[in-house]
């Protein structure tokens, strides 16, 4: 089990939003994202936000199976049992 002063320190929202870049690196052309997009006047914040800016593309990967125009993407970490 990790140490849970250490593990408070990790920023998880960052590695997250490389990682699915890194995902969807082969269709980084038709995406957009934006980090810890602003949702309102309060600290309100969603980890990435992905535009599709072309909807024709089909996106062959598991998690851009749902994926419309605008997609709100969230990380949620589960604590180990």
């Amino acid at each position: 089990m990790l140490n849970k002063k250490h593990d408070e320190s990790i920023d998880w929202h960052a590695a997250f939003y490389d990682a699915i870049q890194q995902e969807l690196i082969h269709y980084s052309n038709v995406l957009h994202f934006e980090r810890e997009h602003q949702l309102n006047d309060e600290p309100l914040r969603i980890d990435v936000l992905v535009i599709r800016k072309q909807a024709d593309v089909k996106i062959e990967k598991n998690i851009a199976e749902i994926y419309r125009g605008h997609n709100l993407v969230e990380y949620v970490r589960q604590e180990a049992a």
